[in-house]
């Protein structure tokens, strides 16, 4: 839990007393923030502290953690390794593993022996919200959930595709986490649900008695700011691009990636290199399931990188970024991350939810493989009308996610006396 085993302060809160002071739990490890859950939590986190934020950082996880890494990328936070249980018998508990796995006992222990010290709490992902719940009953502290999906829809999922031992395990979870859902949708110890997708927003403001919102997703500052980030055309600032260059990003062990790239490479790879054989498709992403490299392998015309430091390059380096998701909830990150940096994308109308883009103007959108193929091949065909669509993108990008006002719909779902002046006067 820290040097002495207890939560505290910062060491500068006590300095600053007119500061928010937040607890901050989030759902595992995020640094390096190569990968869509990883991106968009570092980037809410470097939004909180630029706007001066002193937290308390939780980070549930099985191994080590390095505390002055994590300082060093988040300033003004006081980190704390939460440790998880990895044992077998998380499965078999009557909460869903993504609770059981995270255990409220060293966390308890803790809050019991430290005084309160914050404004507020807020739980980063649903995954751990029933550790932010534990600190908000403990210490009367108002708590926002932010969701980055329905989780039993996104197991419910999960389960219809799979088969054997895996699709029953999927199936228990799924069971669970309903029940466990409804209960947080009705508890007095969250005051507010944000939801990074829109419709997910609507669905759950049907069935929940605490407040919800929508809550669209934080970026890595670096592609916020003005030039900051790479915007396709021909101007003396825009980025060398590969011709007929592909670009897939995402965790290579998560099923929705792994379907996504079967269902591209399957129907539509092909298709594309009988037009432009030239044609790369780079496969980029963390941890890559048994068996995925030697079938990428044996594709023509693929590359794959694993564990690079970071994705940007390759995103910005790339023609377009292509997001062929066939399930799944939430916003797909890579989507938003890829318009950021002036990458025109092609995506399934799955991978395009969530926010109030429009088709033909932020991005293509397609759905069945003979229409995809021919949304890439217009792009790679058209580079003016790909590098419009890059500049369109990322104008959405900059217009909507700007970090000040993400940072105010979370404070407005606070109480006045959890908000400092300074955070009201923004």
């Amino acid at each position: 839990m820290g040097p002495t085993g207890t939560i505290g302060p910062p060491a500068t809160v006590s300095a600053v007393s007119d500061a928010e002071r937040w607890i901050v739990v989030v759902e595992e490890p995020f640094l390096p923030a190569d990968a869509g859950g990883r991106v968009e939590t570092f980037g809410f986190l470097t939004a909180a502290s630029n706007a001066g934020i002193h937290m308390q950082l939780l980070v549930p996880t099985r191994g080590e953690l390095d505390i002055e890494a994590y300082e060093a990328a988040v300033p003004g936070a006081a980190v704390i390794r939460l440790p998880r249980d990895a044992s077998p018998l998380a499965h078999l508990r009557a909460q869903p593993y993504m609770y059981a796995s995270r255990p409220v006992g060293p966390l308890r222990r803790a809050l019991h022996a430290t005084p309160p010290r914050a404004d507020a709490v807020i739980s980063y992902s649903y995954r751990g919200s029933h550790l932010g719940e534990e600190i908000a009953r403990i210490w009367r502290l108002p708590h926002v959930v932010r969701a980055h999906n329905i989780e039993s829809e996104f197991f419910k999922a999960l389960a219809r595709s799979s088969s054997g031992p895996r699709a029953a395990a999927y199936e228990m979870e799924y069971r669970k986490l309903q029940l466990a859902e409804r209960a947080l949708y009705h508890s007095p110890l969250v005051t507010a649900i944000g939801d990074i997708s829109l419709e997910d927003h609507l669905w759950r403001r049907e069935r929940a008695s605490v407040g919800t919102f929508h809550l669209p997703p934080f970026l890595p500052l670096d592609v916020l700011a003005p030039g900051g980030g790479p915007v396709t055309g021909a101007g003396a600032g825009a980025p060398r691009r590969a011709p007929a260059t592909l670009v897939f990003v995402g965790s290579l062990d998560t099923p929705p990636n792994i379907e996504a790239l079967h269902w591209f490479i399957d129907n539509c790879w092909a298709g594309i290199r009988a037009r432009y054989p030239e044609a790369v498709f780079q496969v980029v992403g963390r941890r890559p399931e048994p068996g995925l490299a030697d079938w990428l392998a044996t594709v023509a015309g693929v590359e794959l990188y694993t564990d690079v430091p970071s994705t940007d390059e390759y995103v910005s380096g790339a023609a377009l970024s292509v997001n062929p998701m066939r399930s799944g909830s939430g916003v797909n990150i890579k989507a938003v991350a890829a318009m950021a940096l002036g990458t025109p994308v092609v995506s399934t109308r799955s991978g395009s939810r969530g926010l109030s883009w429009e088709a033909g103007t932020h991005l293509l959108v397609a759905d069945e493989p003979a229409s995809f193929v021919d949304a890439v091949c217009a792009l790679l065909a058209a580079p003016e009308r790909a590098a419009q669509l890059g500049r369109s993108g990322r104008a959405y990008v900059l217009r909507n996610l700007g970090h000040e006002a993400l940072l105010r719909r979370i404070r407005d779902q606070l109480p006045a006396t959890a908000r400092s002046a300074d955070a009201l006067a923004t």
